[in-house]
């Protein structure tokens, strides 16, 4: 138990980051597992609750002799965001749909599948806003409200209107989930006991829906397209499946994609060893070259 407080009011958005997740909750490490934007409106959580049910019983006289009332039980928040521009990277993390390319490559827009089941994947909320009249600490940037849903799957793109107006999009469906594997993040959110930016002092445990928070560490930059959580591999271990190295790094995109990665042993794998390649294809090392599949 804590032997202080701290008491602060909380004023605007101010910036949202979201983060690629798979269906187990898990981030998915990748070139293009992270979009920070400034490109909404609101973002709204709507608690959902059992209220479970209510005993009623009466006796002969009409006299009520048993009554229980259950207490209502948290079950988590549906969330709903409402953008002001489109990055079409956002909208394939928040919703799994596929993103459209032009010629040179980048992402000019986006689809939506009804092939595509959005509880395949997930993605982690976090949001920053304001502290009016600020409570700064000497040396600090100032201090900003944190709020985290680490586990959210099933969003959508819902109804629109194209008229002499801004054509704003909504993500709605999406429900906060157990389960959730975040941990303490991937990403510096708050500072330790020495004053030096730190991911979350203590884990998400996996029936947290929501985390906030008073830090002092502000929102990162936001900027249109996605940014990498994780490093490139540069090596690759035997195993089923096999693991990227160094710590915290993602494998190369497909089989064409494989340069410059070093297996580990550099002798042939055995049999059924693999790496999963971030198409979902598999990979071997031949003791020579690298080979499609699993190793025979």
């Amino acid at each position: 138990m804590a032997d202080s407080s701290t008491c602060f009011s909380l004023v605007r958005g101010r910036a949202m980051r979201v983060t690629r997740l798979d269906g187990c909750g898990a981030v998915v490490l990748g070139p293009d597992s992270s979009v920070v934007s400034e490109g909404f409106i609101s973002v709204a959580l709507t608690a959902q609750t059992d209220e479970g049910t209510a005993i009623s019983v009466t006796n002969a006289a009409g006299k009520v002799c048993i009554s229980d009332e259950p207490c209502p039980t948290f079950t988590g928040y549906d969330i709903a965001v409402e953008f002001c521009g489109v990055d079409p990277s956002l909208i394939d993390i928040m919703t799994g749909q596929p993103i459209v390319e032009n010629g040179a490559g980048a992402a000019v827009g986006f689809r939506m599948n009804t092939a595509v089941d959005a509880c395949d994947s997930g993605f982690a909320l976090e949001v920053w806003s304001n502290v009016p009249a600020a409570i700064c600490e000497p040396g600090q940037e100032g201090s900003f409200g944190y709020f985290l849903v680490p586990f959210v799957k099933g969003g959508i793109i819902g109804d629109f209107t194209i008229a002499n107006d801004v054509v704003n999009f909504t993500l709605t469906g999406a429900k906060s989930k157990d389960g959730s594997a975040w941990g303490v993040g991937p990403y510096d959110v708050t500072r330790d006991d020495t004053n030096v930016p730190s991911p979350l002092l203590t884990p998400i445990d996996p029936s947290d829906h929501l985390d906030m928070e008073l830090v002092t560490v502000g929102p990162p930059d936001a900027a249109c397209g996605p940014t990498a959580v994780g490093t490139p591999a540069t090596g690759a271990d035997a195993g089923t499946p096999g693991t990227y190295t160094p710590d915290n790094s993602y494998g190369p995109e497909d089989f064409a994609s494989i340069t410059g990665l070093t297996a580990s042993p550099t002798t042939a794998w055995t049999p059924g060893q693999h790496i999963v390649l971030r198409d979902g294809s598999l990979a071997h090392w031949d003791g020579t070259a690298w080979g499609v599949g699993a190793a025979p």
